[in-house]
């Protein structure tokens, strides 16, 4: 009897060790098709398949949800985002990418796809022309990179493409110094890659230069790097090299080589068969158009003006109507997290008040059963003037600093710096918020522009700084005073100042 229970014992166990050996190896299969599925569609993206880069990224979405993968997920998303950013989709790319980086127990061990990600967003921003907010999105993918003791091939190529897509960024605000200091910086790290691993990156740093050097009026040099752009994608397809033959269009144009012109714009409009780039077809079909006014071809010139603005129409609606669905959503996450902020400093404020008044009552209580009242009672009078001596010590500091902060941002300001209007926000965090209630439909643009006003920049100031006309600053003077609804014979300036700085 005791033999046939040890036997069904063993026999149980023998069951549950085989059925967790089953498991254990479906799960590791599952992992690997996964895994799998992934670098099937890195491939597809490199390749420039947008179409069959949406069905795999859907497909890894899938499988990952069934088994609870956070790297599937997170994967899968930053694919699917990708498809929609090369679709010109920049709201679904951009809130797609934010579901990509949720996964953050997984994305902590895998920094460099964590830095893919945020360079995603970027990429995204600076397409909408959100420039503050793709340099941040940027430098985070820097700083990400940074903190990696040892960088693979993968995170130098996401390192140099960050110094790409900031090199566009300050070509596209007219800073040509701070466009070449990044395009040297991606060419650095670009030598130290394989030419198969980076083919694609160093044929879009050549077009960066090719397009930095046209800007100089230095054709030769230009030539040279759009050619040499070309000639890494000899059998490939990609959207630089579209742009190196738009560059090489742009360049002969400028030297009244029309026919040339002519040759390198349509082989641009060949390579959009199996491309789908709205923008930059847009573009294109603009720079033709001028090609034929230039030439004197009226009818052909119309033509392609038609085309381009057939598609530039609605894209360019789409694309402001996202923006300003994006900041939106922005300034509602900044009003979220400063509310959360000044919940959490209010909840230590009671915390500290609470410690106070119990130590309040400990002195108290110690004070009465003590024999030398009045001797305590004057030491603690000399604590406290000592502490007021401090705190006026901190508050002379902090005013200091203030001061410091201040001059800071009005040297930001003066200078147009991306960064100004981020700085500006820390040094005064109150001021968004502030106007925003005023008027909920004030835009980025025109909230920068009240901060220069709350600076003290005069008009002809603020026209220099930021490389407008006089008359466009007056214009929007009068329009702020119209949303703030102030009458001319108040100083806007002391109005901003009274009512920002009121609690």
């Amino acid at each position: 009897m005791d033999f046939q229970r040890s036997s069904c014992q063993i026999f149980v166990i023998l069951l549950i060790l085989l059925s967790n050996l089953f498991s254990a190896q479906d799960d590791e299969n599952a992992n690997q098709k996964i895994n799998h599925l992934i670098n099937q569609t890195n491939q597809l993206f490199l390749a420039g398949k947008t179409d069959a880069v949406l069905a795999s990224s859907k497909t890894i979405i899938a499988q990952s949800e069934k088994l609870n993968s956070e790297k599937g997920l997170s994967y899968g998303y930053y694919y699917l985002a990708t498809y929609y950013y090369d679709n010109a989709e920049f709201r679904e790319s951009i809130k797609i990418a934010k579901k990509a980086q949720e996964y953050d127990s997984y994305l902590s061990q895998d920094k460099t796809h964590a830095a893919r990600i945020s360079a995603l967003l970027g990429g995204n921003y600076l397409l909408l022309e959100l420039y503050t907010l793709s340099s941040k999105n940027y430098r985070t993918t820097l700083k990400i990179l940074d903190s990696k003791p040892k960088k693979n091939t993968t995170d130098s190529l996401t390192e140099s493409a960050a110094y790409s897509n900031l090199s566009y960024l300050f070509y596209n605000i007219n800073m040509r110094d701070s466009m070449y200091f990044y395009l040297k910086k991606e060419k650095v790290i670009l030598k130290k890659i394989k030419f198969k691993d980076a083919y694609i990156e160093k044929g879009c740093s050549c077009l960066g230069f090719g397009n930095y050097h046209l800007s100089q009026n230095k054709i030769d040099s230009a030539q040279y790097y759009y050619n040499k752009s070309l000639a890494f994608f000899s059998t490939n397809k990609h959207p630089c090299k579209i742009e190196s033959l738009i560059g090489l269009g742009n360049l002969y144009t400028q030297e009244k080589d029309y026919d040339k012109a002519h040759f390198f714009y349509d082989n641009a409009l060949k390579s959009f068969n199996q491309n789908t780039f709205p923008d930059i077809q847009s573009e294109l079909y603009k720079k033709i158009s001028e090609l034929y006014i230039a030439e004197g071809n009226a009818l052909q010139a119309k033509k392609y003006n038609d085309l381009y603005v057939k598609i530039f129409s609605p894209l360019d609606a789409r694309q402001k109507k996202e923006r300003d669905f994006v900041l939106n959503e922005v300034m509602k996450e900044e009003k979220e997290n400063h509310e959360a902020e000044v919940m959490r400093n209010r909840k230590v404020t009671i915390l500290i008040i609470s410690l106070l008044v119990l130590i309040t009552l400990f002195i108290v209580y110690l004070l009465r059963k003590s024999k030398s009242k009045n001797q305590e009672t004057l030491e603690i009078t000399q604590q406290l003037r000592s502490e007021k001596l401090i705190n006026e010590k901190t508050n002379d500091s902090l005013k200091l600093q203030l001061n410091e902060a201040f001059e800071e941002i009005r040297k930001l300001a003066k200078e147009n710096n991306p960064e100004f209007f981020i700085r500006f926000q820390e040094i005064y965090p109150t001021f968004s918020i502030k106007m925003l209630e005023l008027n909920p439909k004030f835009k980025v643009s025109e909230l920068t522009f009240a901060a220069y006003i709350y600076l003290g920049f005069n008009t002809k100031e603020i026209a220099e700084h930021t490389f407008k006309a006089v008359k466009t600053i007056e214009n929007n003077r009068y329009n702020l005073r119209k949303k703030l609804e102030i009458s001319p014979e108040k100083d806007l300036q002391i109005w901003l100042r009274n009512y920002i700085d009121s609690e």
